[in-house]
């Protein structure tokens, strides 16, 4: 599936709960501050915390440490845990992707519309697994792809019949089949049946 999702490349990759707990603090902390009507100036010098570095805590550019933490709740007269209210909710609100058919609109197209991959969630490398649905038409084939060492691949098919060519050694998958590989040897998909096939795909770490 690598070279059809360059797009994806743009996703930041690792980090993601780091950075989604420091923008939490940072909301947290503008929202604390402009309710007391303080400004950036009058933080700072109450708190002994660079104003700039206030900022960039509040537009979550940067986390802040523990110290500076406690030194901006002690200056508006809050408790550590006030600052930190919600972010374990946020968390877990985060920790669930729901995307309904509707609004799946990331498809990658190949062999001028013979193939296609879509994603089956959002924020591919952010997650430790990239599931796909890879459909092909009649005659169609998906490229022939090798993945980076360590990477793992699972086939699931939900109807139609394909060849899947893993190396040089040729498997047969009906509907109902599954074959799971170590996607860094060269592989491919081919449909040989007389109707669209229809695939399951579960990498793991997503690649692209």
């Amino acid at each position: 599936m690598g070279a059809a999702m360059k797009s994806a490349r743009r996703e930041k990759k690792a980090g993601v709960s780091a950075q989604q707990t420091a923008r939490h603090v940072g909301v947290r902390l503008r929202f604390l501050r402009k309710s007391q009507k303080v400004t950036l100036v009058e933080l700072a010098r109450s708190s002994g915390v660079d104003a700039a570095t206030i900022s960039r805590i509040e537009t979550g550019k940067m986390s802040g440490t523990l110290e500076s933490h406690i030194k901006l709740a002690t200056a508006l007269g809050l408790k550590l845990t006030d600052l930190y209210a919600g972010i374990e909710e946020a968390r877990t609100k985060e920790a669930v992707t729901l995307q309904s058919a509707s609004r799946r609109n990331d498809v990658y197209v190949h062999e001028a519309g013979k193939s296609s991959i879509t994603m089956l969630t959002t924020d591919i490398l952010n997650k430790k697994l990239m599931p796909a649905l890879i459909t092909i038409q009649l005659g169609g084939s998906t490229q022939r792809e090798e993945a980076k060492v360590g990477t793992e691949k699972f086939f699931y098919v939900l109807e139609g019949t394909l060849e899947a060519v893993i190396a040089d050694t040729v498997h047969q998958l009906k509907k109902g089949s599954s074959l799971y590989f170590d996607a860094s040897i060269p592989h491919s998909l081919k449909n040989i049946g007389r109707s669209v096939a229809r695939c399951l795909a579960v990498i793991t770490p997503p690649v692209f």
